[in-house]
């Protein structure tokens, strides 16, 4: 399995922080694709989210959030700031 689909395969609609998804995914299979340091997996995120097939956001706390384009974003995510 490449790093992106493994990363797209653990984003769905609802929107995940980069901490959530690093632990759902787990370690191990981190390990097996070679995106343990949290700089490389979110690198990883931020390269899908440029060509388009994740999006990123902001949570209230002001972490980044992950999820999947094309579904329904949150009222915070889909209203205008």
């Amino acid at each position: 399995m490449s790093r992106a689909s493994l990363l797209l395969s653990a984003l769905t609609a609802e929107p995940t922080t980069t901490s959530d998804l690093y632990d759902r995914i787990g370690y191990a299979t981190l390990t097996r694709v070679g995106l343990i340091p949290y700089e490389s997996f979110r690198a990883e995120l931020a390269a899908l989210a440029t060509l388009g097939k994740a999006v990123s956001g902001t949570a209230e706390d002001g972490s980044t959030t992950w999820r999947l384009p094309g579904q329904n974003a949150t009222e915070a995510e889909a209203s205008p700031s």
